[in-house]
């Protein structure tokens, strides 16, 4: 949003961007190239002054970028390895915003927690459980329209519920799926909704016996029944998954491999390991599931109880942990785990988000993996490595099939839903708008009552 056109040279490994003249940032001071050098190189370079430890995504999306460079005040060329057909799309991702060089020298390690940009709304407090932003009059796009926006974390889901109702709040996320009904009929209520670009699975373990047995993975396929997940846990608001694609993500190819409940065949498939010694019947495996609602998962519990008796009726003894959900991201990224209930929420729109990104073998380094499942397959690599340096999207769509078929195949996870977005305001608000994956204020207004 900060450029205004770019383009490549090199065969995509130069690209050169023409930045927005007369953008300042929150603090004053004028946006320009450096401040995108400066932004970028912080996290590229480990003997950057001001580099931190914790900017793990540059690992993990951004690592093939050689150098940025200023190429005059409103002009920035950045050098990557080699093609990638990725890039533009994970320039539109939060971790490459661009902040204000002068703040972060002004804050030092305190930064984070007085964050300085050049969006709509600038940052006024941060309190536990609670961010309060103010309108940017000097927004290059146009000041929003409210004064004050306000983010307050209410973690009891009927106490949320209540405070929408009062009016003390005027929009909320993660309404429980059992209250959707409630605030479909209320007066003062309204829901929006739209197909998110997300999934939500079930990881298994595939560096713990017995999930290195393909037919171990199958069998757990066939036992989890995905229909009353969908109708009970979600109400409706989320469609049975058979990949990591939704259907509304381009590349979304639907695979010849399915696996529709069969708890018979789940069975055969079980006693088929436990003769070969793969399997033991009376072996209690760890189900790891997050506590807290998201954006794909609106009832964790409920979904992962479903999962423990359909195990249960093939045979499977399951033992829930249910932590809160820095620590069941702390225990998946470290392979506590037998099982986990986890989903992901599409960074930005590329199939290479989901599938690089949840399957392959890069992304399984312990302490920060993504890879949850700890997949690790060499033809997989090849196709994904190929998927990112393509130079045709209808390439890329072919190659990504093949990637979903060879997914579906060696069954990894069990893929449980897509879910919706789904969120309740009060009827008095206007100009909500509503993307896959995020929601916008800058139009949010309050009508004024008749």
């Amino acid at each position: 949003a900060l450029a205004t056109s770019w383009e490549s040279s090199d065969r995509g490994r130069i690209w050169t961007f023409h930045l927005r003249e007369d953008v300042t940032f929150h603090d004053g001071t004028p946006f320009t190239a450096d401040a995108v050098v400066f932004s970028l190189e912080r996290q590229r370079d480990p003997r950057h002054p001001y580099h931190s430890a914790d900017f793990f995504y540059w690992q993990n999306t951004y690592r093939n970028i050689e150098k940025v460079e200023a190429i005059d005040p409103h002009t920035v060329r950045v050098t990557i390895m080699s093609r990638y057909a990725p890039f533009l799309a994970n320039l539109a991702m939060f971790p490459v915003s661009i902040v204000s060089p002068a703040a972060v020298k002004k804050w030092g390690d305190k930064y984070g927690r007085h964050p300085i940009g050049t969006g709509p709304f600038r940052f006024v407090s941060w309190d536990t459980g609670r961010i309060v932003l103010e309108r940017n009059p000097d927004y290059w796009g146009g000041a929003p329209t409210i004064e004050r926006l306000v983010f307050q974390t209410i973690p009891d889901d009927r106490q949320r519920l209540v405070a929408l109702e009062s009016g003390a709040i005027d929009l909320a996320y993660s309404i429980l799926p059992k209250e959707l009904q409630f605030v479909e009929l209320h007066p003062e209520l309204a829901l929006y909704r739209r197909p998110a670009n997300n999934v939500t699975y079930l990881a298994m373990n595939t560096t713990h016996k017995p999930f290195d047995d393909v037919r171990v993975r199958h069998a757990f396929n066939y036992a989890i029944n995905k229909e009353p997940i969908v109708k009970l846990a979600y109400q409706g608001m989320a469609l049975p998954a058979a990949g990591p694609l939704p259907p509304n993500q381009w590349g979304h190819h639907d695979v010849a491999t399915r696996y529709p409940y069969d708890p018979a065949r789940a069975r055969e498939l079980l006693a088929e390991a436990a003769a070969d010694g793969v399997f033991d019947p009376s072996q209690v495996f760890s189900l790891y599931v997050s506590a807290a609602p998201r954006p794909y998962l609106p009832d964790p519990e409920s979904v992962a109880r479903v999962i423990h008796a359909n195990l249960a009726d093939v045979g499977v003894h399951t033992k829930l942990h249910i932590q809160p959900f820095a620590e069941h991201l702390d225990s998946l990224r470290k392979g506590t785990h037998d099982l986990a209930l986890h989903g992901w929420v599409s960074d930005n729109g590329d199939p290479d988000n989901f599938l690089y990104v949840l399957f392959d073998k890069d992304n399984t380094t312990p302490g920060r993996a993504r890879n949850v499942a700890f997949f690790r397959d060499p033809v997989l690599h090849g196709l994904l490595i190929l998927g990112q340096t393509s130079e045709s999207r209808q390439e890329r769509e072919q190659i990504y099939a093949r990637a979903q078929e060879l997914i579906a195949k060696m069954a990894p996870w069990v893929p449980i839903a897509h879910s919706q977005i789904v969120i309740a305001a009060r009827r008095d608000i206007a100009g909500i708008r509503i993307t896959a994956s995020h929601v916008y204020y800058r139009d949010v207004r309050r009508r004024k009552r008749p």
